[in-house]
């Protein structure tokens, strides 16, 4: 515009200085009048559009001024909640630690040595059943200092006096370490899944266990019990306060007189299993005692037949020894006679240990056996052997045949164990809680006092009873194996 009134003017001066007509020069003006007229409208239509750019600038600040402060607004209610509900929850469970405790203690009074136990006790319950609501990774927003916005951090925990968060920032050296404390309004929660810092999987109760606390007396007093979620969201929803603590009360008062009566009932019960197991015991003391008397009498009565037996080999054995000597030299007379009497005290020995096995004998009676054998033999032969003979010749049959023998009498054993195993219905390696078990389900089953016309079995009272008995020998018999 400036540059063709120039021009313009430029024209009208040559035209003046030409002596062109007046009515060329009024042309001129005219159009010089119109070409400022359009300079001053673009100025002014520039200088509009410069204002309006201004305002609209203006405005999309103030917007972003009002969404910060109500950013800001948002994040001092979000975490107040947050705090408001972790306190609240922490007062709850408090107060159910503090009714239990003064509960068990005979409503002893609260100190504060006491309450700060509880309330750290609430604290640890607070964080294991519900999560800390306040403790996760975090940013700093809204500050002017350009070295501690943006960073992260998590917090640590809610400083009450001072209104703020303790924030420990991260550094490129570790994390959590730089601290800091921060308004609410400049912490934002880090969303990222790498940042949150997860709590773990939450628990249905806590364990509370208070101990070492000393009253006024000088005793400890103390409390453990299982702190339940459902007591928490019982008493938040209750009426009141402390009718929510009374019923809690109630619940534990029932609680501990109902195990109070499961545990009486089970020591009766162990009393009683003890009782019958002591009855057991004796009963099966007396039983090997008379077993014992009549092994002994019966051994008695072997002894002698085998005192009659011996004797009467030990004259064969003395008659043909004394024909031999008047046959042969004394050398070959002593030989001979230590062989044959070898031969006589292992074919002795053999014939005795098959008598004494068929009486009953038992591995546990048999260095008693070859004890007495060897007695009878020293009595027998004295005159005829130095001690020391014999124990030679007798070592050696000892050697090669003992191994048979107790391999013969464990046989026995065993298949009488199979035997009355048998009979009981169980495996002969039976334990002992399950051959106990067995017994007094068979005892009740055969039993003649619970006999019936109609009994599962289908016996007759006296055909129960003799099966009674064989159950009951059986359960003697496998019984002792325990027992010894």
């Amino acid at each position: 515009v400036d540059t063709a009134l120039t021009s313009s003017n430029s024209g009208d001066t040559n035209n003046a200085g030409g002596g062109e007509p007046s009515g060329t020069a009024d042309n001129a003006q005219s159009e010089k009048e119109k070409m400022q007229q359009k300079l001053k409208e673009a100025r002014e239509q520039a200088a509009a559009a410069k204002e309006k750019k201004k305002s609209k600038k203006s405005k999309k600040h103030e917007k972003w001024l009002k969404e910060q402060q109500q950013q800001q607004v948002d994040r001092t209610k979000s975490w107040t909640d947050k705090v408001k509900r972790e306190e609240e929850q922490c007062y709850l469970i408090s107060d159910l630690i503090g009714t239990e405790f003064q509960r068990v203690n005979k409503g002893m009074e609260m100190n504060e040595e006491i309450q700060k136990v509880i309330t750290d006790k609430s604290k640890e319950a607070h964080d294991a059943m519900y999560g800390s609501n306040i403790k996760c990774r975090v940013v700093v927003v809204g500050l002017d200092r350009k070295d501690i916005n943006g960073r992260k951090g998590s917090i640590h925990h809610w400083n009450e006096d001072k209104g703020k968060f303790c924030v420990g920032l991260d550094t490129k050296k570790s994390r959590d370490c730089d601290v800091h404390f921060f308004k609410p309004e400049n912490l934002d929660v880090v969303t990222s899944a790498q940042s949150v810092k997860k709590d773990g999987k939450l628990a249905a109760n806590f364990i509370v266990s208070i101990t070492g606390v000393t009253k006024k007396g000088g005793d400890d007093v103390g409390c453990q019990f299982s702190l339940e979620k459902s007591d928490v969201t019982k008493l938040q929803s209750a009426h009141s306060r402390s009718n929510g603590l009374q019923e809690f009360r109630e619940e534990r008062d029932a609680l501990a007189h109902r195990l109070m009566k499961e545990q009486e009932e089970q020591r009766k019960e162990e009393e009683r299993l003890e009782k019958e197991e002591e009855e057991d015991r004796k009963r099966r003391a007396e039983l090997r005692a008379k077993k014992r008397a009549e092994k002994e009498l019966k051994k008695g009565e072997q002894r002698q037949r085998r005192e009659k037996e011996f004797k009467l080999k030990q004259m064969q054995a003395q008659m043909e020894w004394e024909r031999k000597q008047a046959e042969e030299m004394r050398e070959v007379k002593t030989m001979l006679y230590k062989v044959m009497f070898t031969q006589q005290f292992a074919r002795a020995y053999q014939a005795y240990f098959h008598a004494w096995a068929d009486d009953g004998g038992s591995v546990e009676d048999f260095d008693d056996f070859k004890k007495e054998f060897k007695e009878d033999l020293s009595e027998q032969f004295e005159e005829l052997f130095e001690l020391d003979e014999l124990d030679e010749i007798l070592e050696e049959i000892f050697e090669k045949t003992d191994e048979k023998f107790k391999e013969m009498l464990l046989k026995d054993r065993l298949e009488d164990d199979k035997k009355h195993a048998g009979v009981l219905g169980v495996s002969h390696d039976v334990d002992k809680r399950t051959l106990q078990k067995t017994y007094r389900k068979l005892a009740l089953q055969y039993h003649p006092d619970k006999w019936s016309a109609n009994s599962a079995h289908g016996m007759s009272k006296e055909e129960a009873e003799e099966h009674f008995k064989s159950i009951r020998s059986s359960y003697d018999h496998l019984m002792a194996n325990f027992d010894e």
